[in-house]
């Protein structure tokens, strides 16, 4: 890449490019810039860099092909919260202002897990702290959904399932994160309803991820202490099912292939560098096999997928703290 960057967001445009965004840069600066990386020539360029330097942010595709960024922070305590939010448009390569997120609690924190997801109506569902809020493109404003059923709620995942429904996993508010919350948000009443739970306690800040499976089943990989923790959400009976992965992902993405497969690869070792163990999930069977391992370790990287089935895997921390601007290509065959 044209800078080092972690905890950055990568989002697949329609033209085929992907938008690389902000980003923790050396001595735990938030970035600003911004580039794209083009797939026919394996190449990185710089565009047009955002209003507000963030990491640990959002990043949503909408429906006509602009890119929502929102919330994040710029202090590695997280005690500078970003409460903006802004649009990129891939005709001009640059970024403009749009409407802020409504409330002072209102943090929204995701790579390398995901805090927002694209409705079926073209919204987009953003869960924050202590509050969950509706994105409205055609008006460029934020509204509040109605409160969550846990009101102290700290969200980590969401994921649109195939009913149209919304899976929010996080901590709960009342027993400070020893266990899992879930809760399901209706975007037709605006409300939430209870679900789960969940196996294993999930701690938002150490990047967990939720991956929806082909056949509508939602796929929860990482934890907080290094266990090779793993679960499966099923929506028909709204339960958890733990299995068994290979090694810890913690802090490490996951992408769904086009083959249903799911590759999660890096991940923080002990002491925080970044691990190059990488490994598929096969849903048919539900066993985790081991593939080539990444050529540099890292952790708080993105991973993604693009239009041949190959996955592009950005930067991250390789040796802690400092990021990477190493970039590598996962080929599944």
């Amino acid at each position: 890449m044209t800078t080092a960057r972690a905890n950055h967001t990568a989002t697949l445009l329609p033209n085929g490019k992907i938008l690389i965004a902000g980003g923790e840069g050396d001595g735990f600066q938030a970035l600003a810039s911004a580039e794209l990386y083009d797939p026919s020539t394996g190449t990185f360029a710089p565009t047009g860099s955002m209003i507000t330097p963030r990491y640990a942010h959002s990043a949503t595709l909408l429906a006509d092909g602009r890119v929502l960024i929102a919330g994040g922070t710029q202090d590695v305590n997280r005690g500078n919260s970003v409460f903006t939010a802004e649009i990129y448009d891939p005709s001009t390569g640059a970024f403009t202002a749009t409407g802020d997120l409504t409330s002072i609690s209102g943090e929204v924190y995701a790579p390398p897990w995901a805090v927002t997801t694209l409705l079926l109506d073209g919204r987009v569902f953003a869960a924050a702290t202590n509050n969950a809020e509706i994105y409205d493109p055609h008006s460029g404003t934020f509204t509040p959904t109605g409160p969550y059923a846990d009101p102290g709620l700290v969200g980590a995942t969401v994921t649109l399932l195939g009913n149209g429904k919304v899976l929010v996993t996080g901590c709960p508010g009342s027993v400070s994160c020893s266990v899992g919350a879930t809760e399901l948000f209706d975007p037709q009443s605006g409300t939430f309803g209870a679900t789960g739970p969940m196996m294993v306690k999930y701690f938002p800040d150490y990047g967990y991820t939720a991956t929806l499976l082909t056949d509508g089943r939602v796929l929860f990989l990482g934890s907080d202490d290094f266990s090779a923790d793993a679960e499966v959400y099923d929506p028909a009976t709204g339960t958890f099912a733990s299995i068994v992965s290979g090694v810890s992902q913690e802090l490490s993405p996951a992408s769904r292939l086009t083959d249903g497969t799911v590759l999660t690869a890096g991940g923080q070792l002990p002491g925080g560098n970044g691990s190059t163990y990488a490994e598929l999930y096969v849903p048919a069977t539900g066993t985790f096999g081991r593939v080539g391992d990444m050529i540099t370790g890292r952790h708080s990287h993105t991973a993604t997928p693009l239009p041949d089935d190959t996955v592009l895997i950005t930067g991250g921390f390789s040796v802690w703290p400092n990021p990477t601007s190493s970039a590598e290509v996962y080929k599944p065959r």
